[in-house]
Formats: structure tokens, C-alpha cells, sequence
């Protein structure tokens, strides 16, 4: 899967994490779990995720991270796969110094992983600690925002999870050089190759630190969770599996393509509409034909959109009106929302300066960094389990709104709505 990245604004380099495998055999059967952070590039003998996507080429991967290998070694492994040595290296996999070649990308093996774990499962819960620390600093700030059917958890899950641990964090943390940016630009996409050697028993389940977006003219839909409850019956999510459903003309030249581009034009103008029902229903309980009346679109058609909205629980019907149960921010709520970031960087800078250095210390001796890999690369593994972990505390400690509550037809991730430009820090 690949998910498209926001414009503009501290989403800008949103990180989000691609947890697909490619390839001919079972994902059980390969030694590795393969994907990218950030976006994936069309052509597949550039795609990191496709050119790993068998166990024989994971097996070779995992042979070079032991020891580097010479470029004859490495062509004859490959030599009946339709890419080449340099377009690993080009990929971001390889790297060739004095004639060998070392892996170039966050190959976790096991070892690595369980030594990542027992490290970010207590900073995880220390992050939390320093969020729940200002923790009225950030109730004061929620007090501007009105939202009737909502409380303040779900809009500091959004804000303070997503806008600020997910996004600004990795702002934060490349730009103060603790976290390398995207290792690769190919085709306007970029990426950081990664791998997890299985063997690890690790839950997604509570880990929430993916978010899925789609901008419109005014406005952009979030789903922010975890990867354990996929896919997510959510916007955009739900728009972008009708690319699926052109799977039975694989076999005919560039018809997959030509007809998932002709659809995506319509999902902006699907995603338009919504935004205007849900803008309607922010503070006012309304019924369907008042609805029409205030947004210009036809009842019919609002009547549908407000069918699937009711079984998504972006609204919830109470008789003849309908209220709105998803976040929904306006630029009326962009200063209590930078207000938000400019707390949550400086926690997140000061523990940074108080626990980075010890941290790089103690993770010293991983796979990626005995073969060359600068830690500031890896380091954006490192951090989404932090923050993941982080935010998972910040549920159970009642903070943040629980995905996971009684009650909620969908799981594993809560929705938004907000307008373009409220995640800018000045």
C-alpha cells in the first residue's frame, strides 16, 4: 500500500509507514517483511518493496548484511530477476565501497528488533509522562474549540497524536538532524527503504502511528491508528480501494491505469461534498433536506452521502437530524491547534535532548549501523515505535480517545476533517 502524503504545512514530510510485501510466495514463507517510509515509485525495477519481493533475493539481502559481497556474486544471485545490481543500488538497498557491496537500508534482524523494543517501550511511556505533565496547558488550549457530540480526548488524539507525535515530531527530528530525511527521490517520489527479519513476535494492535490522507480545495481527511486494524472503513481510505476493483484487466495494456486515473478525479469531487455535509454538522444537528439547503447539494445526493457517513460514524442519526461524530476542524480552530504544536515541540525537543544521545548509545551496534548505515536513518524506525508506543500510553491513561472503545463499529483508528493550513507553525 502506498498512501498519499500531504502538501503544505508540517505534513508535508509526513512519514507514513508502508507495511506491504510484494511477491511471489506467501508472506509467511519469506524470511522478511519488506516496504518503504514514504512513497513508493511506479517503476517496479526501482521499487525497493518489489525488487525484495522474493525469499531467494531476501536470502541474498540478509547474506550481504553478514558479510559484503562482490558485484559478480551479486549479478549471478540475480541474474534471472528483470532488475539489475545498480538498480538496487539506485533503489537504496546497496551501497558499493572498493569494489564490495554492503546493504544500505534498515535491514532489522531479529536481534535488532527485540533490542528496539525493550528501548522504546520505556521512552514510549516517558514521552507520554512529559505530554501528561502540560497536560492542562493543553485542556485550556481544547477549551476554545466547540464540538457538541465530542470530547476533548478525540481532539487531543488528532491534534497531539497525529498532528503533533506523528507529524511534527518527524519535522522536528530531521530538522535538528537526529533523523535522516527520505534516503531516495525517484519519479517526485520519496522514500527510506526498510526490512524486519521475522521471528519477532510484534503487535500492531495500540502501535498508532499511521496516517492516511487526501487533500481537497479546503479541506483534508485523516485516518490516524495503527496498522493492526486494516483496511480501515474510513476517509480517504475508502475511496482509494476502488483501485481494486479494476484487478480483472490486468491483462489488457495500461487499462488499470487509464481507468483508476479517470476515477480518481471523482473521488476529489466525492470528498468535496463531504467535507461541506460534515462542515454543516460541526455545531448544528440538521436534517437531510436542511442539509441540501445549506450546501448547495442536491438531497438526493446528501441523503446518500449521509447512508454511508451514518455507517462510517462520521454522524449518528437521532431521529430526523443528524449530528456529527467526527473531528472536524475549521480556521477557526487554527490558533488553538498551533498552540498545541508549539507545546508539543518544545516537549518533544527537550526530551530529545535529554534521552537522543544515550539512546544512539545504547542502539549502537544494530544490523543497519554495522554496515555503514548512518544512524539518523534508522533512526525514523526508531522514533515511530517511540511515539507509537507513546501514544498507545496516552489511550490507556485516558488523554487520548481509544480507538479500540466498546461501542465503535470500526476499529483501530479514529477519523478527521480539517482545514488546509491549521497544522502550520508559524
Amino acid at each position: 500500500m502506498t498512501f498519499r502524503m500531504l502538501s503544505g504545512g508540517l505534513a508535508a514530510s509526513a512519514v507514513t509507514l508502508t507495511l506491504s510485501v510484494s511477491g511471489l510466495l506467501a508472506q509467511e514463507e519469506l524470511p522478511l517483511q519488506v516496504g518503504i517510509t514514504g512513497s513508493t515509485p511506479s517503476h517496479h525495477t526501482k521499487n525497493p518493496s518489489y525488487i525484495l519481493g522474493s525469499a531467494e533475493v531476501q536470502q541474498l539481502i540478509l547474506e550481504i548484511a553478514a558479510e559484503p559481497r562482490r558485484h559478480a556474486y551479486i549479478k549471478e544471485a540475480i541474474a534471472d530477476r528483470p532488475f539489475t545490481v545498480e538498480d538496487m543500488v539506485t533503489a537504496g538497498l546497496l551501497r558499493e565501497e572498493d569494489g564490495r557491496y554492503w546493504i544500505d537500508f534498515n535491514l532489522l534482524r531479529v536481534e535488532d528488533q527485540r533490542a528496539i523494543l525493550e528501548v522504546s517501550e520505556r521512552l514510549g511511556r516517558d514521552l507520554a509522562e512529559a505530554f501528561l505533565a502540560r497536560r492542562d496547558v493543553f485542556e485550556d488550549l481544547a477549551a476554545t474549540h466547540g464540538q457538541p457530540h465530542l470530547d476533548d480526548a478525540y481532539l487531543f488524539y488528532i491534534v497531539l497524536g497525529c498532528f503533533s507525535l506523528d507529524w511534527d515530531g518527524l519535522d522536528l527530528t530531521r530538522e535538528r538532524g537526529y533523523r535522516a530525511g527520505a534516503q531516495r527521490t525517484i519519479e517526485g517520489q520519496s522514500f527510506t527503504p526498510w526490512a524486519k527479519e521475522r521471528g519477532v513476535a510484534v503487535s500492531l494492535e495500540g502501535l498508532y502511528w499511521g496516517s492516511h490522507n487526501q487533500t481537497t480545495s479546503d479541506f483534508t481527511f485523516t485516518s490516524f491508528g495503527d496498522h493492526h486494524s486494516l483496511p480501515r472503513f474510513g476517509l480517504p481510505d475508502m475511496l482509494w480501494s476502488t483501485r481494486s476493483a479494476f484487478s480483472r484487466y490486468a491483462d489488457i495494456p495500461n487499462a488499470q491505469r487509464a481507468a483508476a486515473r479517470m476515477v480518481a478525479v471523482y473521488r476529489k469531487d466525492a470528498l468535496e461534498d463531504v467535507a461541506r455535509v460534515m462542515l454543516a454538522l460541526r455545531t448544528h444537528d440538521l436534517a437531510a433536506g436542511t442539509l441540501a439547503s445549506e450546501t448547495g447539494i442536491e438531497e438526493e445526493k446528501v441523503g446518500r452521502i449521509l447512508d454511508l457517513l451514518d455507517v462510517a460514524e462520521y454522524v449518528e442519526r437521532r431521529g430526523d437530524t443528524y449530528s456529527g461524530r467526527a473531528l472536524v476542524l475549521t480556521s477557526d480552530d487554527a490558533e488553538m491547534v498551533r498552540g498545541m504544536l508549539a507545546e508539543g515541540r518544545r516537549i518533544m525537543a527537550a526530551w530529545h535532548e535529554a534521552n537522543y544521545d544515550a539512546l544512539k548509545d545504547r542502539l549502537s551496534d544494530l544490523t543497519p549501523t554495522r554496515n555503514g548505515v548512518p544512524f539518523e536513518r534508522v533512526y525514523t524506525e526508531i522514533w515511530h515505535f517511540i511515539f507509537g508506543i507513546a501514544n498507545r500510553t496516552l489511550v490507556e491513561r485516558g488523554f487520548f480517545a481509544d480507538p479500540y472503545a466498546e461501542g465503535n463499529r470500526h476499529q483501530g483508528f479514529l477519523p478527521a476533517v480539517w482545514a488546509n493550513g491549521i497544522d502550520e507553525l508559524p
